[in-house]
């Protein structure tokens, strides 16, 4: 098996790492504490990114579709600052859709995927069934031209800044489930921000849908049927494109992002491990350093297991994504739980091995704890996840949440 990268791939690695270093290092623990970003900056952000090729429009987001590019890019991001990644993350999934749609969604849109000036979400989350999407209570009934859609969504990241949401909804009579493409401004829907442990600096809210009014072409299945007759299809790559065809929507959509999350989970870590080796080396107490210890040796190899097996379970699941192996959904999901729950253990140690310092807020130590507690929760708990694997590898019939 081959774990190198190819030159293409490490050049795009190393020059997001020097972006990342150079753009955002210096301000992340100041700018972190001071809460979710405003629209206005995450449109910077999205313009700042584009410049690399990393972006929601048609050509940039090219990067975010590309399995190996976007674990690199959720490794390397969150080394640094993970609160950036829900804003391209999220997005991504409807500024997928939006240059198959209706040519009038076409024409308001794309100009603002082009410019970097549009922010999306991904709105699945319910009060009543958390991450189990099963039976999901928000309802789009179908009167004329139009879907009148009922209900809440919660805990969606980007919730109140975004201008258009890809919305899980399900027929109030047949409780058949789709997804519809909502704009904002001409589907007005209500939010309120949420306030959470980490990821500080992300946008998270709630979605209020009352008797929203949304065109009825901006539903997936006609999305695709529309596109289908004009002769083009979603900018996947083959092996996604074959996820899409054997397994259902909603779990060939979050293959990806549960992969994502766990290689998330890998640069947190890593930083935190990085700032432990540092310091194991230079903090010196009853004169010699402690790295010279045997307590501090042992939880730096614990450390260091857990991240290189997390690394490579997350890159086993991005490989199974490229090929369209339906395995793909196991592995991302059990790629999640061990490297999200792994993280949660590098950044205990990493305060452990700091002492008092590792509570201060003038080291990013206490960030690194808190944002890692973040994985083990978005796009699926640990407990889903588990129950998805156990599914997954008994098969049909088998399921624990039925």
């Amino acid at each position: 098996m081959d774990f190198d990268f190819t030159e293409e791939q490490r050049m795009f690695r190393d020059g997001l790492r020097d972006f990342m270093q150079r753009e955002y290092a210096p301000i992340v623990d100041k700018r972190d504490r001071e809460g979710p970003f405003t629209r206005e900056e995450e449109i910077e952000i999205n313009k700042k990114f584009q410049t690399l090729g990393i972006g929601l429009d048609p050509e940039s987001i090219k990067a975010l579709l590309d399995p190996v590019l976007f674990a690199i890019i959720s490794e390397e991001v969150s080394k640094v600052w993970p609160s950036l990644l829900p804003l391209s993350g999220m997005g991504a999934i409807p500024a997928l859709f939006i240059p198959l749609a209706s040519d009038d969604m076409k024409g308001r849109l794309l100009p603002r995927l082009e410019s970097g000036e549009f922010v999306g979400a991904f709105a699945e989350t319910e009060p009543e069934a958390g991450c189990d999407t099963r039976d999901i209570q928000t309802t789009a009934k179908l009167d004329g031209d139009y879907y009148i859609v009922n209900g809440t969504k919660t805990w969606i990241s980007n919730a109140v800044t975004c201008d258009t949401a890809f919305v899980g909804v399900k027929d109030p009579q047949t409780g058949a489930q789709t997804f519809l493409l909502i704009e904002k401004e001409i589907s007005p829907w209500e939010t309120s921000p949420l306030h959470k442990i980490g990821w500080n600096a992300s946008d998270t809210g709630e979605m209020f849908f009352d008797n929203c009014k949304v065109p009825k072409e901006n539903e997936t299945g006609a999305i695709m049927k529309s596109a289908f007759e004009k002769g083009q299809a979603l900018p996947v790559s083959g092996g996604f494109a074959k996820l899409l065809t054997t397994l259902s929507p909603t779990s060939a959509l979050l293959t990806l992002p549960r992969a994502g999350m766990a290689l998330m989970s890998v640069g947190i870590a890593q930083a935190a491990f990085e700032a432990s080796v540092n310091y194991a080396k230079e903090r010196v107490t009853f004169g010699k350093p402690i790295g010279r210890h045997q307590l501090i040796q042992n939880m730096l190899y614990e450390m260091n297991l857990l991240i290189e097996t997390s690394r490579l379970l997350g890159y086993k699941a991005v490989d199974a994504i490229n090929k369209g192996d339906p395995d793909a959904r196991r592995l991302s999901a059990m790629s999640k739980v061990y490297a999200g729950e792994s993280a949660v253990k590098v950044t205990y140690h990493a305060i452990q091995i700091h002492g008092a310092n590792g509570l201060s807020q003038e080291l990013p130590l206490e960030r690194y704890f808190r944002d890692a507690r973040m994985m083990v929760v978005p796009d699926g708990t640990s407990e889903m996840m588990k129950l998805i694997s156990g599914y997954s590898i008994l098969g049909k019939g088998f399921s624990a949440y039925a």
